[in-house]
């Protein structure tokens, strides 16, 4: 695992299971704050994201990176 020097606002994509079973993609903002690599080598991105007022850290293998400025 890597730290970035400067961590970055993203957004990467969940899917939530809607009423009729099928699955919706949808975009959630993230910072970005390292890099390693997932468990077949490939890399990934170490991302921190808020959910319900708790904060987690996650790997993401796609971000977008958000436009300059503070997105919140």
């Amino acid at each position: 695992m890597f730290a970035i020097p400067t961590p970055y606002f993203a957004s990467r994509e969940i899917y939530t299971k809607q009423a009729g079973g099928s699955m919706k993609a949808s975009w959630q903002p993230c910072r970005v704050i390292g890099v390693t690599k997932d468990d077949d080598g490939e890399p990934a991105y170490i991302v921190e994201y808020t959910h319900d007022g708790i904060t987690y850290l996650g790997t993401e293998s796609y971000v977008r990176r958000s436009e300059r400025g503070n997105p919140l």
